[in-house]
């Protein structure tokens, strides 16, 4: 009977000590992530500050032209290296805001009793109300027809007059 009571606590301590650590293993997983974008932009600016030294220094006349190009050519292909990576990372962040602001669109809420409305319906099939699928340009939430203001940015909305005429 002892010997499984100090399995049993055993088995605890294990999972109370994962438990506790995880988010410190979070967080310098984290700190990892920081470390190696700062560690790229700092050769980044390396590689752009020895491109233009050596530019300088071919002006000068301190670098022959024999020795010159070989070593422009390697430094700018690495330029050219960091540049793509940096354009990638923008390109998936860029997607991320897309699908996050695509999911926003889609999950309408009531404005009166909060349940999720289809992108074309027109009235709540709870309550009754009719729904506003109008969205403010500057930040993309959700506004109310006849607002002159977005209630969560505070910029001005442009105001649409319908004309009815009347035979």
């Amino acid at each position: 009977m002892e010997i499984t009571s100090i399995l049993i606590g055993i088995i605890f301590l294990g999972v109370s000590v994962s438990f506790v650590s995880l988010p410190f293993r979070k967080k310098h997983l984290k700190s990892v992530k920081t470390v190696k974008t700062q560690v790229q932009a700092e050769q980044r600016e390396t590689v752009l500050s020895a491109l233009r030294d050596l530019d300088f220094d071919f002006k000068t006349g301190k670098v022959s032209e024999e020795d010159y190009t070989p070593l422009r050519t390697r430094l700018l292909i690495e330029a050219a290296q960091y540049i793509e990576q940096e354009m990638e990372q923008d390109e998936k962040l860029e997607a991320m805001i897309q699908s996050r602001h695509a999911s926003r669109q889609e999950s309408v809420k009531c404005d009166r009793c909060g349940s999720s409305i289809e992108a074309d319906q027109h009235f709540c099939a709870k309550c009754g109300s009719a729904v506003s699928h109008e969205l403010c340009p500057h930040c993309g939430r959700k506004i109310r027809a006849g607002d002159l203001f977005c209630s969560s940015c505070g910029n001005r909305l442009e105001v649409q007059v319908e004309v009815i005429l009347q035979s």
